[in-house]
């Protein structure tokens, strides 16, 4: 439900949950509660009313991409889809992860009611999917961390299609915030311009405002080229003493900073994470991410989450020193660091097919951080879910994080 929860309400919510009391609803029976080592964490703050957001100091996420979505989506009813959704969060809490990171803005669209962006080609029916998920999820005590990709927009014929949008308005009057990128079909805003930075802020704020959202959460989608000539005008004219790395660094830290801004000034205790690029000088050398800046120092997000997508073997960036220059960059600073884990290559890699449990000891390995994720959910419970090796992997997976 939308931000309507009174006190009185909030109270009823923790004696009908497990973690907190005994189970009223009949329909909660068959909900497993967190188990006993779970820090949970709600909003003490009293000057906070309505939805106070439910998050783990140790998180143990999935990501739920729009490609898992889109089934689910497809269904035209707010019945139908929940009864959808209800099966993700029930396999989703066996596994024993407490966290899903749900793709809501994919592509500049927005899986849930917005005045800022059009509504995502990916919803079938007249229902607010944002809505049944929260609720949906926070039944099984599952925090909720709403995924955007802040730069990335539709295709340019899909944007000439929609009315009544900002970006849409720009990419139709020519206007620099939008650009293109050689050999990628999709449009990219330009995070230099002021005016784009405060539209993705503002889209961020909008979701806190508007939902019973526990966290927002954005990955590795920032600049999207080193091409000189995507924002050439942009920096001729702001650059100022500033070589072109430098400056575009600045613009995306200055967006972080924006949308951690926005998203604390609706509610302070929705958690901010950012999932950057696991290879930590890609960060810097292609997408101009100061990720060593956003671990040490307050206001770009409350949790990092680097995808170290590798394995042991990995030639270049091996899993167990690429950790350990992610533990050490972070040592020094406050922000919480969670692993991303590639559950999507067992299968597809050959150190990951090769060695069953390979991410069940990756969990292991990040004993001493504040969480894991894996990314995606229909790489374990999509197509292909039931078979032999697929289902020996979650069972790894899932002993594991009962440990952690």
């Amino acid at each position: 439900m939308k931000r309507k929860i009174l006190a009185a309400t909030f109270s009823l919510m923790l004696t009908s949950c497990g973690k907190f009391g005994a189970v009223t609803n009949i329909d909660d029976i068959r909900r497993p509660s967190p188990a006993p080592s779970e820090v949970i964490h709600l909003s003490e703050n009293p000057e906070i009313s309505g939805y106070r957001p439910l998050n783990y100091d140790r998180q143990k996420g999935i990501w739920l991409s729009y490609i898992d979505l889109a089934p689910m989506l497809e269904a035209e009813t707010a019945e139908e889809f929940e009864v959808r959704f209800d099966k993700a969060c029930e396999n989703i809490r066996e596994l024993g992860c407490n966290t899903v990171y749900v793709h809501l803005r994919p592509f500049g669209d927005a899986v849930y009611e917005s005045e800022l962006y059009p509504k995502s080609d990916y919803i079938c029916g007249e229902y607010d999917p944002l809505d049944i998920i929260c609720d949906t999820a926070h039944g099984y005590d599952i925090s909720v961390h709403g995924w955007i990709n802040p730069l990335r927009l539709q295709t340019a014929d899909r944007l000439s299609e929609i009315k009544g949008c900002q970006t849409a308005e720009w990419h139709a009057s020519g206007d620099p915030a939008v650009q293109t990128v050689a050999g990628d079909e999709h449009l990219w805003l330009d995070p230099a311009y002021p005016e784009v930075r405060e539209l993705i802020a503002d889209g961020a704020a909008e979701i806190a405002e508007n939902y019973d959202i526990d966290g927002i959460h954005y990955d590795d989608y920032f600049y999207p080229t080193t091409d000189p000539e995507f924002d050439a005008q942009c920096f001729a004219e702001n650059g100022g003493g500033n070589t072109l790395e430098e400056w575009r660094t600045e613009n995306i830290s200055q967006m972080c900073r924006e949308i951690y801004q926005s998203v604390k000034a609706v509610n302070s205790d929705i958690e901010v994470g950012i999932s950057p690029q696991g290879n930590i000088e890609n960060n810097y050398n292609f997408l101009y991410a100061d990720v060593a800046r956003w671990c040490s120092e307050e206001e770009f997000c409350d949790r990092i989450i680097p995808q170290i997508y590798f394995g042991y073997d990995n030639a270049v960036k091996p899993f167990s020193s690429t950790l350990a220059e992610w533990q050490e960059m972070s040592a020094n600073g406050s922000v919480k660091m969670t692993i991303g884990l590639a559950v999507y290559k067992i299968g597809n890699e050959q150190e990951f097919t090769d060695k069953t449990g390979i991410i069940a000891q990756q969990i292991a390995d990040c004993a001493n951080c504040q969480g894991v994720s894996l990314y995606t959910y229909s790489s374990l419970f999509g197509e292909g879910s039931d078979s032999e090796r697929i289902i020996k992997e979650k069972n790894a997976i899932m002993a594991e994080l009962n440990k952690y």
